[in-house]
């Protein structure tokens, strides 16, 4: 798994690559989003645009770093799911709980702007 992170105006871009599973590669996610947790204030955005598959440890980390954000008054956003993980966030009626985005561009503008319009 690779995580490359970059910023733009008040927000962290984690682009992420590979799995997301039991092991390792939900450890090494878990500490990257731990990592912008608790060394910057800015919310997060996660592309998901080179995440291969997601399996429920992956999801569970997401869901819990949610909470830990919101905590904060911080926002995790998700970007580009394959259509395969939508479903998956559908099922798990995540895609009501997560903002998520088809776009880096469209989720900076929308939550710049206040208007959180995620695509259904």
């Amino acid at each position: 798994m690779i995580v490359e992170k970059k910023h733009t105006e008040n927000f962290t871009i984690l682009y992420v690559e590979g799995l997301i599973k039991l092991g390792e590669s939900a450890e090494f996610f878990s500490s990257a989003l731990e990592n912008v947790l608790k060394n910057e204030s800015t919310n997060v955005i996660i592309d998901f645009t080179k995440i291969d598959y997601i399996d429920s440890t992956g999801i569970g980390e997401l869901v819990g770093y949610l909470g830990k954000f919101t905590t904060q008054n911080r926002k995790l956003i998700l970007v580009n799911p394959s259509e395969r993980i939508m479903k998956l966030l559908k099922l798990a009626k995540l895609d009501t709980v997560f903002k998520i985005y088809n776009t880096e561009e469209e989720a900076i503008a929308a939550e710049s702007s206040g208007s959180a319009r995620a695509q259904a």
